[in-house]
């Protein structure tokens, strides 16, 4: 972890403790036989407490959705004209499958590291497995690092699938940093890609480019 500190740059910086992540493009697939969706992405992190909303519009569409995480949490809202409900879920399983979303995150904001209910451990040189537990959840990931020590990807089975409605079950999940870009003297994720591992194949469903990272906002 200090590596990835160092080498992306946030040592001897202000601890950041929450984010806005502005997207230059993302996309949704629906389902493994849809098309890809343009969406315009809007997201914040926050590290006290944990949380996480992100803004999600279907381009040409009248779509938007909202995926979010707070305090226990979570929710996911899809609506129409952004009056009509199309789905709304706030189970438990999406509470943690929203907590799940934030803490492949953490790499984007370091400030999340040094919190007290996150316990790491080295598996080697390459991979460490955090377990964290939030009002009650706990969840827990492999986070992946290259010969430089920089993030790669992250993977858990603490994350449900939605296999119908409220209908779930846990399955291998990740998320991929296809590339960095500087910001400033910092190293930040650039390309991204998140998939789940299906039976049938992996599932790649959402990707995107971010454009930057505007840290204590």
């Amino acid at each position: 972890m200090k590596k990835y500190l160092r080498v992306c740059g946030y040592i001897n910086m202000p601890v950041p403790v929450n984010a806005d992540v502005y997207w230059t493009e993302s996309w949704l697939k629906m389902s493994q036989d849809k098309e890809w969706v343009k969406l315009h992405t809007m997201q914040f992190n926050s590290v006290k407490p944990i949380g996480r909303t992100a803004y999600m519009k279907m381009l040409g569409m009248p779509v938007a959705a909202r995926d979010l995480y707070r305090n226990g949490y979570g929710e996911m809202n899809v609506k129409l004209l952004n009056l009509i409900k199309l789905a709304f879920d706030n189970s438990k399983e999406v509470a943690q499958s929203a907590l799940i979303s934030t803490f492949c995150e953490f790499m984007l904001i370091p400030g999340y590291l040094l919190l007290d209910n996150v316990k790491w451990e080295q598996i080697d040189d390459y991979l460490v497995r955090g377990t964290l537990i939030d009002n009650g959840i706990e969840v827990s990931g492999i986070f992946y690092f290259n010969k430089e020590g920089v993030f790669t990807h992250f993977e858990t089975f603490d994350r449900y699938f939605t296999t119908g409605k409220n209908s779930y079950k846990k399955v291998k999940f990740s998320v991929i940093v296809d590339s960095y870009k500087n910001q400033d003297n910092l190293k930040i994720s650039e390309k991204v890609k998140v998939m789940w591992h299906l039976p049938e194949g992996d599932f790649e469903y959402y990707k995107g480019t971010i454009e930057r990272i505007e840290f204590n906002v």
